[in-house]
């Protein structure tokens, strides 16, 4: 399938990104120095922003790496088209004269690079369109839940996504995936915490199915429009809101 292909391609080039921020930025416990926010007015997915506002971004509708300085401004651009992964991680290093590290064991991703990068034009515009999508919508359920982390796009995953804490450890995760091993295609999800003790006897969400392992949640699979997004997550958190409001032992 074209778009798996496009998709792991893309998944690749973000790696160069991220590797920015794991190389170059401030350490955080929760490993957010490396990961990705959407870039509406550049239309890319870029790392955390240095003191002078400077980004790592990759921009999807033409495969191209940037480095964004404040206000948007790009400063440098590279064309991935035809080049290799090392290329990926040259152009950075090359730009911020320092060693930008590629992902180590715990990082690694499903499927190794290709030789030389070639994702298809349609695909691209896609998956442009389903991220600037799934942004928007993450955005605006965020705006409705209070505890709501900021919207953001993991680099292993590479699922953009926010987490809702609910307390004593209790949270609700909610996100979109362009797909993975579990579905090639894209899908939309809410996950709970902790699990239901039963996953397979728990009832099944008003929109959306439940997937039982390795995670639990409500996944909803295939492009949806916006509003159909959002309705699916907030029915889904609405129909875990049980498990996560329900006090923990000790």
């Amino acid at each position: 399938m074209s778009f798996v292909d496009t998709r792991m391609q893309l998944h690749w080039a973000a790696q160069a990104v991220a590797g920015v921020g794991r190389s170059l930025l401030p350490q955080q416990p929760d490993d957010s120095h490396s990961n990705l926010q959407w870039l509406r007015m550049n239309r890319a997915l870029a790392g955390s922003a240095f003191d002078d506002g400077t980004r790592a971004a990759i921009r999807f509708r033409d495969f191209t790496l940037l480095v964004i300085k404040d206000r948007g401004l790009i400063d440098e651009e590279l064309s991935l088209r035809g080049l290799t992964i090392d290329d990926a991680f040259g152009f950075f290093e090359k730009y911020f004269g320092k060693p930008v590290r590629r992902p180590n064991e715990a990082e690694a991703l499903p499927a190794p690079p290709p030789s030389t990068f070639d994702p298809n034009a349609a695909d691209l515009a896609r998956l442009d369109r389903l991220y600037d999508d799934a942004d928007f919508v993450l955005n605006a359920y965020r705006a409705k839940h209070a505890n709501a982390s900021e919207v953001r796009c993991w680099p292993h995953h590479f699922d953009i996504a926010t987490l809702q804490s609910c307390g004593e450890g209790r949270s609700i995760g909610a996100g979109f995936v362009p797909g993975d091993d579990h579905y090639a295609e894209p899908y939309w999800y809410v996950t709970p915490y902790p699990y239901p003790e039963d996953r397979a006897g728990y009832p099944s969400p008003p929109i959306g199915m439940c997937h039982l392992e390795p995670w639990f949640g409500a996944v909803h699979r295939g492009d949806v429009s916006r509003e159909e997004a959002l309705e699916f997550l907030e029915t889904a958190a609405a129909h875990f809101a049980p498990i996560v409001s329900t006090r923990l032992p000790g």
